[in-house]
């Protein structure tokens, strides 16, 4: 039974915190997305379309 766990002990010294690493991936990927958001409105926003000149109403005329 003894050799069944031998893979699963811990190295000497370190101390595994599931979650803090947790916390630590879920906060990097979300200032991930938030940045790659970000910058995808802001390159979508650099080159604005002309806007169409106004045409003469027949009323006018």
């Amino acid at each position: 039974m003894g050799d069944a766990l031998s893979g699963f002990q811990r190295l000497p010294g370190r101390r595994s915190r599931p979650v803090t690493q947790g916390l630590l991936a879920m906060i990097a990927a979300v200032l991930i997305l938030g940045c790659g958001l970000l910058a995808g409105r802001l390159w979508a926003d650099e080159a604005p379309a002309p806007a169409p000149a106004p045409s003469p109403s027949r009323s006018a005329v």
